[in-house]
């Protein structure tokens, strides 16, 4: 991995670090104190960002580790082109979770409920004149033993 590529790695996970000290020092070390709202916002924040910052990291030891096995074969170099490999696995495995990840949450947030209902299952009714809406529990999935047919 080229000098570049590890600082802008480096400089991705450095907030993640940060993170995990703040909270270990809080959580195992600390008896007496207390935790702020700003940093429980910025773990979640953090959080959210986790599969960009995999993808980003993955994708640039992929890249950059194939391109060393590629130099080190040239060279013949069995050695280099081992660790360099092992490297790229390493990337290539981050890189996917990353996308897998990432999927997941946008399947999640972008999930769109059936037509008439909320995103909870219930069914919603418009009022007469338009002015409220009315959600009710589906009779057709309780799970109350004395409502099966």
């Amino acid at each position: 991995m080229s000098r570049r590529a590890l600082i802008a790695c480096l400089l991705l996970v450095l907030p993640y670090a940060y993170v995990a000290w703040y909270w270990a020092v809080r959580l195992f070390f600390c008896h007496d104190c207390r935790i702020s709202g700003d940093m429980i916002f910025y773990t979640l924040v953090l959080l959210f960002a986790t599969p960009i910052v995999l993808i980003a990291v993955g994708g640039t030891a992929f890249f950059s580790a194939k391109r060393g096995v590629e130099d080190s074969l040239a060279r013949q170099d069995y050695a280099g082109a081992g660790v360099s490999g092992g490297c790229a696995v390493l990337g290539l495995k981050a890189l996917v979770a990353g996308g897998v990840l990432l999927a997941a949450f946008l399947f999640y947030w972008l999930d769109t409920p059936e037509p008439g209902r909320d995103r909870l299952g219930r069914i919603c009714e418009e009022s007469a004149n338009g002015s409220r809406i009315h959600c009710r529990p589906d009779p057709s999935r309780s799970k109350k033993p004395w409502s099966l047919d």
